[in-house]
């Protein structure tokens, strides 16, 4: 476990320096701009995608009745031997195979991105589109088998494997971003540096123990296994867009913003809300669990978390305001956001903080379809604000305020409603957090919390 929580911080802060990276290659032109849209685009679609890996790690946990191979490789007995079994007295078809599955949801979905990319592609990537389209659409279909894979070593337990497979996926990323640095078309470089960690797919497949590692079954045939893979999907796009997609939603809300002005305000967006979004999504299991603890507290238990959020975005606004600007500068040439924009925009991260504690209020109720509905009004909101108002900075800072504002007043007024018999009804175990927002930190890192949720369905 010490190798998924290291991990997990490394690509975090891997995600950062390559931004880093791209600022000071790019400055503040229309380069860094396209960058940061790919980026945002493809990790969007690669969160959504990583619901795979959230239901793949629930239905082996489930079929494996909870057992670990850990990293011995004759510990695979511990899961082969008594799933085997059952399936001998079974008929072979009934409990699916993940990988089939998820492949096939991978083909689909780089069909859908390159079918798609005529209506988006020009307007968001420009000269770059072709390539673009073409990285993301081979990139997604084995994103889709990196997510059963890693979803079938969390299930059985391979956390060692699992997280030294975190890190050769965020090295891959700075080693292609590095030599995109010195390559003579950088821009290009810097977006296979984007799909570059997809590189773990042959990794896993050439490792020794990965012939029993795909035979793992699920606890439900293929069609049940593809309905819940793609509602696990479903609820992992809700805190997608808005987090990691959001660059996407600037961009296509407004295209003909000068490049200088769009790079300078995704670059702004992107660190001020990292010293709020970050710890959140860090403890987002703990802040479930939290409420679970609390679950008949009412709404008043949503008061100190929420505090707390915007106690931090008061001082991160102040400090902003105050030290925010040369940081800025030193980022790269061309790059110059005022304070008071940047204090704007901090304070404004903080509604997207209370966004994730409200979301995790409902997901300890258990009442995940109001917490997908509270996202998804989110992000409706932000887009539409982003169309509407005028303004490229004033559209956004007010996108990011009453976006999640909305959304939190949805998982309020609809998650934490007490029944009509008056009492609370407590879960009587942990809450699954299907789809947890860890997974859609800024940087598109995956997360550890898929190592939590295992323990969890396996008690």
């Amino acid at each position: 476990m010490r190798w998924v929580a290291f991990s997990s911080v490394f690509a975090g802060l891997s995600g950062y320096a390559i931004i880093l990276l791209a600022t000071s290659t790019f400055g503040a032109d229309h380069r860094f701009e396209i960058f940061n849209v790919f980026w945002g685009l493809f990790f969007a679609l690669h969160g959504i995608l990583l619901g795979i890996m959230h239901e793949t790690t629930r239905a082996v946990r489930v079929s494996t009745g909870g057992a670990d191979a850990g990293d011995d490789p004759t510990a695979d007995l511990l899961l082969t031997d008594p799933v085997r079994a059952e399936q001998t007295a079974r008929r072979r078809d009934e409990r699916a195979r993940p990988l089939p599955v998820a492949f096939g949801i991978g083909l689909v979905t780089g069909g859908l991105v390159a079918a798609t990319s005529p209506l988006w592609a020009w307007n968001l990537l420009g000269a770059m589109a072709p390539l673009g389209v073409a990285l993301a659409s081979v990139a997604l279909t084995l994103v889709a088998v990196q997510a059963v894979l890693f979803g079938l070593l969390s299930g059985s337990g391979r956390w060692s494997r699992y997280g030294k497979l975190l890190c050769v996926e965020a090295l891959a990323r700075i080693g292609v971003a590095g030599i995109a640095i010195v390559s003579g078309d950088p821009l290009a470089g810097f977006l296979y540096a984007t799909v570059a960690g997809v590189v773990v797919v042959p990794v896993i497949l050439l490792l020794p123990g990965t012939r029993t590692l795909v035979s793992l079954r699920a606890d439900v045939r293929r069609g049940e296994l593809a309905r819940r893979t793609l509602g696990a999907m479903l609820a992992a796009s809700a805190a997608a867009m808005l987090v990691v997609g959001f660059p996407v939603l600037i961009k296509a809300a407004r295209p003909d913003t000068d490049p200088v002005v769009m790079s300078n305000l995704l670059l702004a967006v992107t660190l001020t809300r990292a010293p709020i979004l970050m710890p959140i999504t860090s403890f987002q299991n703990a802040i479930v669990v939290y409420f679970v603890d609390r679950a008949s507290h009412g709404r008043r238990v949503l008061l100190g978390p929420c505090g707390i959020v915007f106690g931090v975005a008061v001082i991160g606004s102040l400090l902003a305001w105050l030290i925010g600007e040369p940081i800025i500068a030193f980022m790269g040439e061309g790059f110059s956001v005022g304070g008071q924009v940047l204090a704007a925009l901090t304070f404004a991260a903080g509604f997207t903080g209370m966004l994730f504690v409200t979301g995790s209020a409902v997901l300890a109720r258990e009442r995940h379809g109001v917490y997908v509905a509270g996202w998804w009004t989110a992000s409706i909101a932000a887009a539409v604000l982003l169309v509407v108002v005028p303004g490229a900075v004033v559209a956004t800072v007010l996108a990011l305020s009453a976006g999640p504002l909305a959304g939190a007043l949805v998982h309020v007024a609809f998650g934490m409603r007490r029944p009509a018999g008056g009492a609370e009804q407590v879960p009587h175990g942990p809450a699954g957090v299907v789809g947890a927002p860890r997974d859609l930190e800024p940087t598109g890192t995956t997360s550890a919390d898929t190592a939590e949720r295992a323990d969890e369905a396996g008690t």
